[in-house]
């Protein structure tokens, strides 16, 4: 029986920096998407796997469908993160968090949250603006559904 040959992959940071962070979070299998190594072979392929295939000699209809699937797995991602951390309420809560406790410490007011907020809320009439004429039908893929379930998308 033939041996094939295998790349070797480690990666190892200390607990305490953002990258060891990142790895811990991601050791606890978050929205059941599976392993670390799982989680990381899936992001390597939706951001690489097309230039990959590209050196490898792959074009045409194949190559033209993993890219198409590359940019819908990206776009679901920038999706979620666009959902999860930048809706208003989330920002909203953010500030007045921050508004809150630069009260307490210096006991004056700050107006600078609410220009932030308006500047927030200016900048999603714009970019609803911009998506009407933006936005195409995709399906999306069955963790990202997974994923919409667990914060109620959908």
């Amino acid at each position: 029986m033939e041996q094939k040959e295998q790349v070797f992959f480690t990666i190892k940071r200390t607990v305490d920096t953002q990258e060891g962070r990142l790895l811990n979070y991601l050791q606890n299998e978050p929205f059941d998407l599976g392993t670390l190594p799982e989680i990381v072979i899936l992001t390597l392929k939706q951001h690489w796997s097309p230039f990959a295939m590209s050196t490898d000699g792959v074009d045409g209809e194949q190559l033209r469908q993993r890219a198409i699937w590359a940019i819908r797995q990206l776009e679901a991602q920038a999706a979620l993160i666009r959902e999860v951390f930048l809706e208003p309420s989330v920002v909203k809560t953010e500030i007045s968090r921050c508004e809150t406790q630069a009260q307490q410490a210096n006991g004056v007011e700050s107006s600078l949250p609410q220009t932030q907020t308006q500047e927030v809320q200016a900048l999603e009439q714009t970019d609803e603006d911009d998506d009407l004429d933006e936005w195409i039908d995709i399906k999306p893929t069955p963790q990202m559904e997974q994923v919409n379930k667990l914060f109620g998308i959908g």
